[in-house]
């Protein structure tokens, strides 16, 4: 849903390392939508069964970490340890403005609009509340 893709889009963008504890039947998905995400030569440890007889620790990217999820029968608790996001420059009002339009022009409200591009981009919500209503007013 969307606030799963919202939540993903924001571990993309954040540049400390983030933690996400994943049950065994669901595994390969949440790897392949941080890979896409995120981009497939992103780090990250697959952990399972930490601090048990069974431990067992994978380090590779998010594409190999996906690929190989496919090809194993997850057991056991999973924690997922991504790389922190490059530091990246801060979106430019252009950048939000074309995202907004996007949001804008697919149906949502103004107000439903800049919250996704805030959380999307990683910006005050009232600075991409106040792009939305330029663009909404054709501005």
């Amino acid at each position: 849903g969307e606030p799963r893709a919202a939540r993903i889009a924001g571990i993309a963008r954040h540049p400390p390392t983030t933690v996400v504890y994943e049950a065994p039947p669901r595994l390969e998905r949440p790897l392949a939508d941080l890979a896409a995400a995120c981009g497939p030569e992103r780090r990250v440890a697959v952990a399972r069964e930490l601090t048990k007889l069974h431990e067992e620790v994978r380090r590779s990217t998010l594409a190999e970490a996906a690929a190989h999820a496919r090809t194993v029968e997850p057991r056991g608790e999973y924690v997922l340890v991504v790389e922190g996001a490059p530091d990246a420059a801060p979106a430019g009002d252009d950048e939000l403005r074309a995202a907004l339009r996007s949001v804008l022009g697919a149906g949502a409200s103004v107000r439903d609009a800049a919250a996704d591009v805030a959380v999307r981009f990683g910006v005050p919500r009232n600075r991409a509340y106040d792009l939305a209503l330029d663009v909404a007013a054709g501005r």
